[in-house]
C-alpha cells in the first residue's frame, strides 16, 4: 500500500497544516471551525473511528485496551496510529485536487507526544521503542521528505484540568474512567516540550490559548480567527 501511494503522488507536493493539543483541548471543534471559514482545503480528522472498530469490528478496541492495559497495549497502539494515519492520507491523496491539508493531529505527534510518553513511562521496553523509532524515522523520510513540502503547526493550548473537564463532557467510553489528570498533565507537558522547545526553533507554530470555552461563543471565535488569518497570510 505505501509503495502505490508513493510512487503516485511523489510528483505531487502538499502543504500540511496540523492541529496539535492535548486530549480534550478541543482539536475537532477548531477543526470544524476551519472547516467552515476555509471550504478551501482538505480536512482529515483523527481516525479514532477505526482506532474503536479495527476492521469494522466493535469488540476490536485498540483505543480501549490502550486505556485499560497500556503496558500491554502501547506499542501495538501507536503502531496502529501510524498505519491508520497512513491509509487516511491515501485515500485522501487518490482524488484530491487541492494542495493544503489540515489534520488533526500529525505523524510528529505520535511519535514527539504519546511513543516518547509511553516510553518514558515504561509502557514501551528499550526495544519496542527502537523499532518504533526505526519505523517512525524512516516514515518521516519516505513520506514527508517527498510530499509534504511546507508544514505549519497550530498549537490549541489548553490546561490540563480544563481539558479534563471537557473530556468528562464529552464522555467517550474508552476515556472516561481511564485518564486522570496526572496522564493529561504529562501529554500536556510532553507538547509544551516539543512545540515550544528549541528543537522546534525553526517551525512555524501558532500558539492559541484556547482555555476559554470557543464552541458557541461567536466572540472567542472571532479571537481565534483574527489570529488564524493572520497565520494563513500568503498562504490561503
Amino acid at each position: 500500500m505505501l509503495n502505490q501511494c508513493l510512487k503516485y503522488f511523489y510528483n505531487k507536493q502538499y502543504t500540511l497544516i496540523s492541529i496539535e493539543g492535548n486530549i480534550g483541548s478541543g482539536k475537532s471543534t477548531l477543526l470544524k471551525l476551519l472547516q467552515h471559514n476555509y471550504p478551501q482545503l482538505h480536512y482529515l480528522p483523527e481516525p479514532v473511528k477505526e482506532w474503536q472498530q479495527i476492521n469494522g469490528n466493535p469488540k476490536h478496541n485498540i483505543l480501549e485496551s490502550f486505556y485499560k492495559d497500556p503496558n500491554r497495549w502501547a506499542y501495538t497502539m501507536q503502531n496502529y496510529a501510524f498505519y491508520s494515519r497512513l491509509k487516511h492520507w491515501k485515500q485522501v491523496m487518490t482524488n484530491l485536487d487541492k494542495s493544503i491539508i489540515l489534520s488533526e493531529r500529525s505523524i510528529q505527534a505520535d511519535k514527539e507526544i504519546f511513543a516518547i510518553n509511553g516510553y518514558q513511562n515504561g509502557l514501551m521496553n528499550q526495544m519496542e521503542f527502537a523499532i518504533y523509532e526505526q519505523f517512525y524515522n524512516w516514515l518521516l523520510e519516505e513520506v514527508f521528505g517527498k510530499l509534504i513540502s511546507k508544514q505549519l503547526i497550530i498549537y490549541l493550548q489548553v490546561k490540563p484540568n480544563i481539558c479534563l473537564e471537557r473530556m468528562l463532557k464529552r464522555s467517550r467510553n474508552e476515556e472516561r474512567n481511564s485518564i486522570s489528570y496526572e496522564y493529561l498533565l504529562q501529554i500536556h507537558q510532553r507538547h509544551e516540550e516539543w512545540l515550544l522547545g528549541s528543537q522546534n526553533k525553526n517551525q512555524e507554530i501558532l500558539v492559541l490559548n484556547g482555555d476559554k470555552e470557543f464552541e458557541g461563543d461567536s466572540e472567542q471565535q472571532q479571537i481565534m480567527f483574527d489570529q488564524i488569518n493572520q497565520f494563513f497570510s500568503g498562504l490561503i
